[in-house]
């Protein structure tokens, strides 16, 4: 028998790992050959960021867990093959990133990972990227 996205694909095990900073969690939720994409102020849909492969989406997110910020998800949406929500960050500081996701699944894992965040102005000076 078949098994469908839903069925191997936790929605509550990527909410967890985000909201836990937890890196290698999240870097086991990807397919071998995934692909993410990130669209903000400093990288517009023109030239955005691409990265490519497990590996290359693991190191990312192991920067992204290593800072010093909180995160929450909510806001999901889960289908057999895609979901979607929101995670909004906070860094000590009083800077705040809010981010829209939607993940293409395939065989319970993600299979392209597609972003577009923007963070406060004022109290983010350098526009970091979440």
């Amino acid at each position: 028998m078949a098994t469908s996205a839903t069925e191997s694909f936790n929605f509550d095990d990527l909410k967890q790992a985000l909201e836990h900073s937890d890196a290698a969690t999240l870097a086991g939720l990807y397919a071998e050959d995934a692909e993410m994409v990130i669209v903000d102020r400093n990288r517009p849909p023109s030239s955005p960021m691409t990265l490519s492969g497990k590996e290359a989406i693991a190191a990312f997110w192991r920067d992204v867990c290593s800072r010093d910020m909180t995160h929450r998800v909510g806001r999901e949406v889960v289908g057999v093959d895609r979901a979607a929500f929101v995670e909004e960050c906070a860094y000590p500081d009083g800077c705040h990133v809010m981010s829209s996701m939607t993940l293409d699944l395939r065989d319970g894992r993600i299979a392209k990972h597609f972003t577009v965040q923007a963070w406060d102005e004022v109290s983010c000076a350098t526009g970091r990227a979440s």
